[in-house]
């Protein structure tokens, strides 16, 4: 998609982002857990007062119930206009947010003195790296930033590497229809490079606005590639964020992967 940056999503979906994935919003961002979920899941894993880092932290669906437990919260984002919606939340002063692409984490997280206890990427928000170049380069700076033992967790669906579009046209699909609105998905998938392109398009019979985005998906077993290339260990995979058990048939997964000791 000519013009497209990693900052392209947080600038075009910033205003809208809470209204459409808000817990009011009508857009599921995830079926796989609330923010309470993820919440409560990271506390028991490091403790209260444990460190954690956010890449791609966004308005703050997460971080924000992430700071309610006690957890000591740094947040990445590459989007201006994403961290400035967060900045303007009650509780947002709790969480060291941090300008920078989570491409490469490292040259702008200002990591504890023994690394973050965990690092945490939310549904989908890797797969806004585009390229594979991208993916790798965030894995190494994550485990970089981790401390010996610590943990990163990654949320993301599970490709349909059977899905295709035999026509090469794209689909359209119609997310919401009101009276004086529609909210339409036009998306098109090239196989080859595992890219996802599209537009959310928001018709109102004053207007019309475009919101384009754009993911490289992988699956579980390349992203488990990806993250013993950059030094981490695979130690557990779910469903989802209750644990349920992750199998062949599982549309998404919470994976976990661990720096070693040594």
């Amino acid at each position: 998609m000519e013009g497209y940056s990693n900052a392209t999503y947080g600038e075009r979906f910033a205003d809208v982002y809470d209204d459409w994935y808000g817990e009011d919003g009508n857009l599921a961002v995830s079926q796989a857990g609330t923010p309470a979920d993820v919440a409560n899941y990271l506390s028991e894993l490091v403790g209260m007062g444990g460190t954690i880092l956010e890449l791609g932290v966004g308005t703050g669906r997460l971080a924000l119930s992430m700071a309610d437990r006690g957890l000591l919260v740094t947040g990445l984002d590459v989007s201006p206009a994403m961290l400035e919606k967060l900045r303007a939340k009650p509780g947002a002063e709790r969480i060291a947010l941090v300008e920078g692409d989570m491409a490469n984490p490292k040259s702008t997280v200002e990591q504890p003195a023994d690394g973050f206890d965990a690092v945490v990427i939310g549904f989908n928000t890797f797969f806004h790296l585009t390229t594979p170049s991208e993916q790798a380069s965030c894995l190494c700076g994550v485990t970089e930033l981790l401390r010996p033992g610590g943990i990163l967790i990654l949320e993301a669906f599970v490709p349909d590497t059977d899905a295709h579009d035999p026509s090469g046209q794209g689909t359209l699909t119609v997310r919401t229809i009101d009276l004086n609105r529609v909210l339409l998905d036009v998306v098109k998938i090239d196989t080859e490079t595992q890219t996802l392109i599209g537009q959310r398009i928001e018709m109102t019979s004053g207007s019309t606005r475009l919101f384009p985005y754009m993911l490289r998906y992988t699956t579980p077993d390349q992203l488990d590639a990806l993250a013993t290339e950059a030094g981490l260990v695979l130690v557990e995979r779910w469903e989802d964020w209750h644990q349920t058990p992750f199998t062949d048939s599982s549309s998404s997964h919470v994976s976990a992967w661990r720096r070693p000791e040594v």
